[in-house]
């Protein structure tokens, strides 16, 4: 599902043409889930979670 959105992204232009999509989708999740992992409670902010996904895309935003 993270991949399909990624190469949606891609195609509005949103997504770096030469982005590796295949190796961003399964990295998103795993820093995501790091950010869940392990909490008892509270979840990881909004903020927390929006600076994972901004920095393992960086590359890719365009």
């Amino acid at each position: 599902m993270i991949r399909s959105y990624l190469g949606a992204e891609r195609g509005r232009g949103r997504v770096a043409a030469d982005a590796g999509i295949d190796a961003l989708a399964p990295t998103l999740i795993g820093a995501a889930h790091l950010l869940f992992a392990g909490r008892e409670e509270p979840p990881p902010a909004t903020g927390e979670v929006e600076s994972v996904v901004t920095t393992v895309i960086a590359d890719a935003a365009t």
